[in-house]
């Protein structure tokens, strides 16, 4: 889903620990001597049940170098681990996120997946309850002295709770879609707002002849596109129901969405979009187009907050995406709210006596209350039912919450696609659809006819 550096890196960490043992020598009729022997004697069994008792554990996210919660996340870890390291040796592994989506699916093929591990929920998880890898989560929850599943919003479970009503994944990060406005440009160019669409198609006409893109939006494996694509679904009557009973239903080929399809051609047709919507799609290169001053609109996800320079966020606002020609609901009153992220337990490993207990402990790291007040500096919004002081936020971020504040949170295609399949190809059909190489039906038929494949 992120689309972050493509560099991939393991980083080791581990903790050396030197055992002097004394040598036994023959008896010595001397007391002193034998009692000093029968010290170091004790002392070496001693030291080696220490050694032995020390456990080994892999911790695997793609919150690595270049992601916006490392320089939050990482920092943390070192202070666990270094408290721990007498008793924990841990491998921290981290991918880029396509690298480690492959890893993963690997993984999961042989039945050998990280004892803790960030991960996705949904379609993304479904594979791996299938094949019994995952822990059911209350199963931690009951073990923990300090993690409850009280402890966070009640809501925030439905993304890790598959088919059989258990829940397989502890969430750590909501989201909030936004849509933002350069208020500079629109001020140099004598420009306001649009909150419809026929206001819309004349803003982008002004912009077009300035030579400024009007909204940074694009589609590159159906980045940023597929979020883009449920925002604008929400706004007709019955789409929250339709979405909310996808997982269920496996009806994707609705008249609301072949609606948004049309109208995304529509948008493209008047040209409000980047000329080349492939190699302008992705996170970091649409955000590019907006902070560099290209592009005088864009939508966007906090994941992304990290990548917006001071200056820009300073002049950017949180708006309602312009109402379509033939919506029924006014995007003033939602927003794409949801859980996109959080860590699932190997099944395995929590039931292995010797790791057990450095399991749990691991855990209430991953879920304790300062590691999510200090990811949400990156732009990340808990799931958990923390403080996190506003002022010490970004700017964008505080600007995002006090928008977020009276709206309806809506769903979104990503956390309740029934499939990872289905999800699959709804990401590359919607390249095909922002180059105008599908027609809105047939975009609509591709996706449901995996849909229709997977429930025989």
């Amino acid at each position: 889903m992120k689309n972050f550096s493509k560099k991939a890196f393991a980083l080791a960490v581990t903790a050396a620990l030197t055992v002097s043992m004394a040598a036994c020598g023959s008896k010595d009729s001397s007391d002193n001597t034998s009692s000093s022997q029968t010290a170091n004697s004790t002392a070496a069994v001693s030291t080696a049940d220490t050694a032995q008792k020390k456990v080994s554990l892999v911790l695997s996210t793609n919150w690595g170098e270049g992601d916006s919660k490392y320089n939050y996340f990482y920092p943390k870890f070192q202070e666990f681990q270094n408290a721990n390291k007498d008793s924990m040796d841990i491998s921290f592994e981290t991918y880029s996120t396509e690298d480690y989506k492959t890893k993963i699916k690997t993984q999961i093929s042989s039945g050998n997946l990280p004892d803790a591990f960030t991960y996705w929920g949904g379609a993304m998880m479904n594979v791996m309850v299938e094949a019994g890898l995952l822990l059911d989560v209350d199963e931690y929850f009951k073990a923990s002295q300090t993690v409850k599943r009280e402890n966070f919003e009640p809501s925030s479970f439905s993304y890790y709770t598959a088919a059989d009503g258990k829940t397989y994944g502890v969430p750590l990060e909501s989201t909030r879609g936004v849509f933002l406005v350069n208020t500079e440009i629109f001020k140099q160019n004598g420009l306001t707002v649009p909150k419809t669409y026929d206001e819309l198609k004349q803003v982008s006409k002004v912009l077009n002849d300035k030579g400024i893109i009007p909204i940074a939006m694009a589609s590159s494996g159906g980045t940023p596109s597929e979020f883009f694509f449920s925002e604008l679904y929400n706004q007709y009557n019955g789409a929250a129901d339709e979405l909310k009973n996808l997982t269920a239903s496996r009806k994707f080929n609705t008249a609301n969405a072949v609606k948004v399809a049309a109208n995304i051609q529509d948008m493209i047709n008047n040209k409000m979009f980047p000329k080349d919507t492939v190699a302008n799609g992705g996170w970091a290169a649409c955000l590019q187009l907006y902070t560099d001053k290209k592009a005088a609109m864009t939508y966007t996800y906090p994941w992304m907050f990290e990548s917006i320079p001071e200056e820009i966020q300073k002049i950017s606002e949180v708006v309602p995406i312009p109402k379509l020609p033939d919506a029924d609901i006014d995007p003033a009153a939602i927003m794409s709210g949801f859980t996109v992220y959080g860590f699932e337990i190997n099944k395995a490993t929590f039931n292995d006596s010797e790791k057990h207990d450095a399991m749990i402990k691991l855990c209430d790291f991953l879920a304790s209350d300062d590691l999510s007040i200090n990811l949400s500096k990156s732009g990340m919004i808990p799931a958990k039912k923390v403080n996190v002081d506003m002022n010490g936020q970004k700017v964008i971020y505080q600007k995002m919450m006090a928008y977020a504040a009276d709206k309806k949170l809506i769903q979104v295609h990503f956390s309740t696609m029934p499939s990872l399949d289905a999800l699959n190809m709804f990401d590359s059909s919607l390249d095909e659809l922002f180059i105008k190489a599908l027609e809105p039906q047939a975009f609509v038929d591709k996706i449901q006819a995996v849909l229709d494949k997977n429930s025989k």
